[in-house]
């Protein structure tokens, strides 16, 4: 099993490093709507993952996550000024106090950590835990209900080994099983 404060700060870094590659290749191609889909993504994986798993650790002053959320903040307000204009520099100048995001270098992805396979089997954690509550909610089970059991069927399972702890947090299961016999369920 994995730290997941550690995990999750080097998934966000991680997943900042292809965000910051994704947007510079789109944008050399003139294809916004591209690079809009990535900023879209990205965010949903920043604020809807990240920020809401590490808030315990921002109200306790957990320095490593304050730190990580500033370099990715930044590092966004950078590479989506272009984009947004008027929010980057609002957010950007409250970060940092210099003087405009728009008189900053483009930022180089290479100067962030990179980790696919992390990205990977984090995304993949996410969308069960996604799938997970889209199934709580049909079946009107709420997520403050503990679950016995979550079985997950996914081929190459072992992935989400590490993430199993963060999987049964999140959706409120007592025990996740991995399986790679998507058939038998």
């Amino acid at each position: 099993r994995t730290d997941s404060t550690d995990v999750l700060d080097r998934y966000i870094l991680a997943k900042t490093h292809e965000l910051v590659a994704d947007v510079t290749a789109a944008m050399d191609d003139y294809d916004l709507m591209l690079a809009c889909g990535s900023v879209r993504s990205y965010l949903d994986a920043l604020t809807n993952w990240y920020v809401r798993r590490s808030r315990e650790r921002f109200w306790s002053g957990d320095q490593a996550a304050i730190d990580t959320l500033h370099t990715v903040l930044v590092t966004t307000c950078r590479a989506l000024a272009p984009l947004l204009p008027l929010t980057t520099e609002a957010v950007y100048r409250g970060l940092t106090g210099e003087r405009s995001v728009h008189l900053t270098d483009w930022p180089v992805a290479d100067s962030l950590p990179t980790d696919h396979a992390l990205v990977e089997a984090m995304d993949l954690a996410r969308d069960v835990c996604s799938a997970t509550l889209r199934l709580r909610k049909n079946q009107q089970r709420r997520v403050r209900q503990p679950l016995r059991t979550l079985q997950v069927a996914v081929p190459g399972s072992d992935r989400l080994a590490p993430f199993v702890d963060l999987i049964a947090d999140e959706v409120n299961v007592k025990a996740v099983e991995l399986t790679d016999d998507v058939d038998a369920v």
